[in-house]
């Protein structure tokens, strides 16, 4: 019979402990044991183990499996028999307990590869004793431990030389680290250096590159600053080198000199110009030679006159003259001006005191005049357009007289000044009522609405209406209501309350008090300018707000009775209504009311 064994006691991995052809023979010849690799470690077990191993699962050391004491044996022979590439037996070893003691064969073996030995260790209980010339009794093992001691010993002693020279040579290491650290820091300190010299520098570059920047945008701002000057010169304007070469030129000079953008670069001289000026090239020599500047008086094609002024274009940084500017203006109305001003200066003169004397007869003849309406808008339209050029000419060379009076200290032309700047005022008053009841008449007002703060409106008007009071009155403003807020035309109704108050101080003492008030409702504006001054006759009242109509009790009080006619009519624009009380030497009292909202317009 085949006596069946149990299995192996210890837990070798699936692949090892596999069943093939060699356990398999071994298990049929009835042995137990196991097979090692060069480390004890177990690669296959077959036979019954169990009475010789430690039931002990994962465990695949062999000195682990044994007993202790057997271990120690089992090892010294494992080394031996690896070291002889002989069988060694270990025979009658107490493994406790069983009864019997163990013979233990150990036989080395190569699995195929030169250097992969293996061990096959066989356990068999001791019934008689071996006759194995192999064979170690229990009184050699004494001699067999201490023997492998030794070759431990020697082993460790190589161990530990060997180990010496490691750490001289990781000393030597050591040592060639901290010279390349040593190295390494000095060239990182080298580094370091570098890198803040390089910051410095960067740092300067940044403040360099900051105020180039800021230089540049200096130039952008100042040769856009000249572009936009050049745009808006309607005067004509040159700029010619000290060649006398076209550099720049203004859109306003196109109309005098027939210039294209291609001739910059090109000579003065070659370029045709629409200007009689034949000393235009000589001025410009000698503006470049001397440094002074040159005014003459041209006349073009055209007729027109010009004034043509050569200065000097100097380098700001050197001080020298690299070239001339040369600049023309229209003055062919100033020319036209002030010749009629040299002729009819005196005219004037017996002009203003005519018109005192003549008062009576323009009174009588308005009422004419108002069948006259084309003629008049007509007339309207080129005064607006035709007078008040000479008109401004006119104020402004009274204003210059005047100076030139005051610093020679000749009243008397001082006093036939200050009659001409009175009459031009009184006449460019006269032409803005005039353009605006022609306007009014034409339909050419199509008033746009805003929202607006009508108490700071009316503050600043009366603020600026104070500064036209005559000796000590003064117009004192009060607003009622919480709203500020109003949807008006503020034109129109700046129009109307400087209308009322300039009445109110033309018509009033010059110690008289001039109320101005406005009030808010949910609805409606109101406003009430009151004064204390001559009054209007009530026969008048009812004519007061028709065009060209002055009450007879205002004596030579300069007027032309259309400025109540506008106030009615800008205010009818904006739906509202203007009322009157006045009572002789006691003054007048105007109201005007006007939706906070009108409807019917659009709002701006």
């Amino acid at each position: 019979m085949v006596q069946k064994h149990k299995r192996s006691a210890i837990a070798v991995p699936r692949v090892l402990a596999a069943d093939d052809g060699q356990t398999a023979v071994l298990e049929a010849a009835g042995l137990d044991g196991v097979c090692t690799d060069q480390h004890l470690n177990v690669l296959k077990a077959f036979g019954n183990t169990t009475r010789y191993l430690k039931d002990e699962n994962f465990i695949f050391d062999l000195s682990e499996l044994l007993p202790d004491d057997v271990s120690v044996v089992v090892k010294a022979a494992a080394r031996q028999a690896l070291q002889l590439h002989q069988r060694v037996t270990l025979s009658e070893l107490n493994f406790g307990g069983s009864g019997h003691s163990v013979n233990i064969v150990i036989s080395p073996f190569l699995t195929g590869e030169p250097a992969d030995w293996q061990l096959l260790v066989l356990f068999t209980t001791n019934k008689r004793k071996a006759k194995d010339k192999s064979l170690i009794m229990p009184g050699d093992t004494k001699q067999f431990i201490q023997q492998h001691v030794a070759s431990l010993e020697l082993e460790l002693a190589e161990t530990k030389s060997n180990l010496e020279t490691a750490y001289g040579l990781i000393n030597s290491s050591d040592e060639n680290i901290q010279s390349f650290h040593e190295e390494l820091q000095s060239a990182n300190e080298e580094m370091h250096s570098a890198n803040e010299e390089l910051q410095s520098v960067n740092e300067e570059l940044q403040t360099v590159n900051r105020q180039q920047q800021q230089t540049n945008d200096e130039l952008t701002e100042s040769n856009d600053d000249l572009n936009n000057y050049f745009r808006s010169n309607t005067n004509g304007q040159l700029f010619v080198d000290h060649d006398l070469l076209l550099k720049k030129y203004s859109p306003g000079a196109v109309k005098h000199i027939n210039l294209r953008e291609s001739d910059i670069g090109r000579p003065l001289a070659d370029i045709t110009t629409n200007i009689k000026f034949e000393t235009l090239v000589a001025d410009i020599r000698q503006v470049m030679q001397n440094g002074h500047t040159i005014t003459r008086e041209a006349e073009s094609s055209e007729g027109k006159v010009y004034q043509v002024m050569t200065m000097p274009y100097i380098r700001q940084n050197t001080g020298n003259t690299d070239g001339a500017i040369i600049s023309f203006y229209d003055i062919t109305e100033l020319k036209k001006l002030l010749a009629a001003l040299d002729i009819s200066n005196q005219s004037l003169t017996d002009s203003v005191a005519a018109l005192e004397l003549n008062r009576e007869l323009v009174s009588q003849s308005l009422e004419k005049e108002k069948q006259l309406n084309v003629m008049k808008s007509r007339f309207v339209s080129m005064a607006s357009h035709e007078f008040k050029t000479p008109l401004t000419a006119i104020q402004l060379s009274a204003e210059l007289i005047g100076k030139i009076a005051l610093e020679l200290d000749h009243p008397v032309v001082k006093k036939y000044t200050e009659m001409i700047k009175n009459a031009a005022k009184n006449l460019t008053n006269i032409l803005n009522d005039f353009l605006s009841l022609e306007l009014l008449e034409t339909g050419r007002i199509n008033p746009i609405l805003s929202e607006f703060d009508v108490v700071k409106f009316a503050a600043d008007i009366a603020e600026d209406m104070q500064s036209l009071t005559k000796g000590e009155q003064q117009i004192r403003y009060r607003h009622f209501g919480k709203g500020h807020l109003v949807t008006l035309n503020p034109s129109l109704l700046k129009n109307c309350i400087i209308n009322l108050i300039s009445n109110a101080i033309k018509y009033s003492g010059a110690n008289s008090l001039i109320g101005f008030c406005t009030k808010i409702t949910s609805s409606h504006l109101t406003i009430i300018i009151r004064d204390n001054g001559i009054g209007i006759p009530k026969e008048d009242q009812k004519h007061l707000f028709e065009a060209f109509f002055r009450a007879h009790n205002i004596g030579n009080i300069p007027g032309t009775g259309l400025g109540l006619n506008i106030v009615m009519r800008y205010t009818a624009l904006m739906n509202g209504k203007v009322r009157c009380k006045s009572l002789v030497n006691e003054g007048t009292t105007f109201t005007i009311t006007l939706p906070v909202k009108p409807t019917g317009y659009l709002n701006a």
